[in-house]
């Protein structure tokens, strides 16, 4: 199991260049990455994207990358010829000098020095390449041990409330037939007072039909049986080593519809103090589950 939320760093450095990755995430319904990188990693933020998505299936992810240059490049330099001519016309128009040719450079570079560009060599794209993908990779790396870690404390506190579960419902089960046989009794008693205060008659059969068919209107036993089939799968569905996030979501539905029709068909009121029980751990459950990926 795996938490959603997390954090990881990585660095890596190659020809005096050195990138640096950070990566965080929170819970989300879906996956969705965000990428913040300096214009030279722009081509190369699918090849982030790709290994996070072959490691992250939800979850909101903020991804920061940086580059730091320490290395002397070869310098390029670019002359704009167009600019240069301008100067100099200028400085023969106002006749500093007679022909463009009297014009030295010196003289061009106190007016301006932008006719002359200069910039460092560009990073090899195989050099670029290595340390976006090694220091993504550690990155990766780190965020997903913080992720099993947390996922690791949130499924044993799981386990514990499975359990607790567990044992409610089997309280439950345990004392449906004489919720059961109690409420039978108390409306075989509610029928008669009525028929004596109406001075109203039935048949036996007729009677005995009634209220075993209110009787059978209380009886949970499939609800029972249903919410302990879901604990088995819940508790099986933790082990998963595949994101379970959603599948826990659906199970908890299924869970907790079942809670509601169990409340509304029982008088009792140990069966309705254990729903009450059931539907907290339920919810404290779910809670957890909101960060599972």
């Amino acid at each position: 199991m795996k938490s959603m939320t997390g954090f990881g760093c990585g660095t890596a450095t190659a020809d005096n260049l050195t990138c640096t990755v950070e990566i965080k995430s929170v819970n989300a319904r879906y996956l969705d990455l965000f990428i913040r990188s300096p214009k030279q990693v722009n081509p190369f933020e699918n090849l982030i994207r790709e290994q996070i998505q072959q490691h992250i299936a939800r979850g909101k992810v903020e991804v920061s990358v940086s580059i730091q240059d320490a290395g002397e490049r070869p310098k390029t330099f670019t002359i704009n010829c167009v600019l240069r001519e301008q100067i100099q016309e200028m400085l023969v128009e106002q006749g500093f000098y007679t022909t463009i040719k009297e014009v030295p450079l010196s003289a061009v570079m106190s007016v301006s020095n932008e006719w002359i560009q200069q910039q460092d060599e560009p990073v090899a794209e195989d050099v670029m390449i290595s340390v976006v993908t090694e220091a993504t990779s550690r990155a990766v790396a780190q965020l997903l041990q913080m992720r099993s870690e947390e996922g690791h404390h949130i499924q044993e506190d799981l386990l514990s409330r499975i359990s607790t579960l567990k044992s409610t419902i089997q309280r439950i089960d345990e004392n449906k037939s004489v919720a059961v046989e109690n409420y039978r009794n108390h409306i075989i008693s509610k029928i008669k007072d009525y028929l004596i205060e109406l001075e109203a008659s039935i048949s036996e059969d007729r009677f005995l039909q009634e209220i075993a068919i209110l009787a059978d209107k209380t009886d949970i036993t499939e609800e029972i049986v249903r919410f302990t089939s879901h604990v088995v799968q819940l508790k099986n569905t933790l082990i998963d080593e595949n994101p379970i996030g959603r599948k826990l979501d659906f199970i908890l539905q299924e869970m907790n519809r079942e809670v509601n029709t169990i409340g509304s068909k029982t008088v009792d009121s140990n069966v309705t103090e254990w729903v009450v029980h059931l539907k907290c751990e339920l919810e404290k459950i779910r809670e957890q589950v909101q960060n599972v990926e």
